[in-house]
């Protein structure tokens, strides 16, 4: 049985948890090791199981059984929702490395065109693309091709063949779960850089996609994309050499001196 049946059966077992049958526990036992065996002890998806309540937070002896059986369904829910999550995470792991899976060698071609993805923050978009030029690559913003008369989606299509992706997560927008309400509410990058984020992953791996992001107090992190390596935008510029190390790392030759 492999990873995704392992938590297909999981999902499986968790729709069967009722009100006081006796499943939850063995769920969330069996769910907490398989999340550290292929993910890690150290995996954000041990935090948010951690989290998961089947209790209400706040009852007394006069708390009518109807809110604690409310309170156990909305965790039994929260729980498959993570399973799920988790589940599209390997699921996506095996669609991105179909030639690690069919142990062929994957053929890339490299070339010195490096995507930039970047939301409205016009100053770590510079500094990003001058870096690269430096570093005698290309970097691809997308407003700056020329349209030719096609849709966004088309003109995105044509110019993502690139070796490597560097995804910018500046604090463009803000948002929070209906559930924990609008007091829980963190920067985020737009929608439309966690899409491209996606994509990039997908069309060139993890080990191609640098997420670089804006040090902001609570800046929501895309912790679903595992495996990508997350970089601080820092003042002292510690980023550029990180991008000269992980390009180097996957077969594009660069020269540290030339950011120095």
């Amino acid at each position: 049985m492999n990873k995704i049946q392992l938590f297909e059966e999981l999902i499986e077992q968790a729709n069967e948890i009722e009100y006081r049958n006796g499943k939850k526990d063995a769920v969330l036992k069996r769910a907490d090791m398989l999340i550290r065996k292929f993910f890690g002890d150290k995996s954000p998806y041990i935090d948010k199981l951690d989290k998961i309540s089947f209790s209400p937070f706040m009852f007394s002896s006069s708390t009518p059984p109807q809110v604690f059986e409310n309170s156990y369904n909305s965790g039994k829910k929260t729980l498959i929702n993570l399973l799920q999550v988790i589940l599209e995470d390997l699921t996506l792991d095996e669609a991105i490395e179909p030639a690690k899976l069919s142990g062929k060698k994957s053929e890339r071609k490299v070339t010195k065109n490096i995507f930039v993805v970047h939301g409205h923050n016009n100053e770590m978009k510079e500094s990003v693309a001058r870096c690269l030029e430096k570093l005698d690559l290309n970097p691809i913003i997308l407003h700056e091709q020329p349209s030719k008369g096609r849709t966004i989606i088309e003109k995105f299509s044509d110019y993502s063949d690139v070796s490597y992706a560097v995804v910018i997560l500046s604090a463009d927008d803000a948002g929070y779960s209906i559930k924990e309400g609008e007091e829980k509410i963190k920067p985020r990058a737009r929608q439309n850089v966690i899409f491209e984020l996606g994509y990039f992953i997908g069309k060139l791996g993890r080990d191609h996609v640098m997420a670089l992001y804006e040090q902001v107090d609570e800046l929501e992190i895309p912790s679903d994309y595992n495996g990508v390596l997350y970089v601080p935008f820092d003042s002292k510029g510690s980023w550029k050499f990180e991008i000269v190390k992980e390009l180097n790392a996957v077969g594009i030759s660069v020269d540290a001196n030339k950011i120095i």
